[in-house]
């Protein structure tokens, strides 16, 4: 696999996609809990907090390979050298955040629109409110994971055909 070229990967459409069914899904399965006498599920604010970090860690990830798919020279590529393994590894990361960030981002609206109609309600608006905040944070995951594999494409003047330069490195013990 390695880096993506530009007319594949995961698009935005297929996140939104993602979302729209998730949220749908979810929200027949809620108001079945709901009619069935039980109460919603709670959403802890704790939950943002993974979100965020694997916002972050996708992000920073992407962004090493793409200083080194577009280094001007084969020195400055050797110095930012990345094993096609971890540069397989974050395409598939990225890709996966921009798809599970699109299903969470689903159930959370879904979440909030369960909470809306009782909205007048002080407890119930919290309910819906910590639901927009974990929505925000699922859209923040989806769109990290898609800058992060747009990241991962090679430049439009690379050779994929061509291996990335070799780094010697220096005999420690001779």
């Amino acid at each position: 696999m390695g880096p993506v070229r530009s007319d594949s990967g995961v698009r935005v459409g297929t996140v939104a996609l993602v979302a729209l069914l998730a949220g749908l899904a979810s929200w027949v399965v809620l108001q079945l809990w709901r009619s069935g006498g039980r109460e919603l599920p709670e959403l802890p604010w704790l939950g943002l907090v993974p979100m965020l970090l694997l916002s972050a860690i996708v992000l920073i990830a992407g962004w090493q390979v793409r200083r080194y798919a577009r280094a001007e020279s084969r020195e400055l590529a050797a110095r930012r050298r990345i094993a096609p393994q971890r540069a397989r590894g974050t395409l598939v990361a990225a890709q996966a955040s921009a798809l599970g960030g699109g299903a969470l981002l689903g159930w959370y609206l879904a979440n909030a629109a369960v909470h809306l109609p009782n909205a007048d309600v002080s407890s119930v608006r919290a309910l819906m409110l910590r639901a927009l905040a974990s929505a925000g944070a699922a859209a923040l995951l989806a769109i990290s994971g898609l800058v992060a594999q747009a990241m991962c494409r090679l430049p439009e003047n690379g050779d994929d055909d061509e291996p990335p330069p070799e780094v010697e490195l220096p005999h420690l013990i001779d």
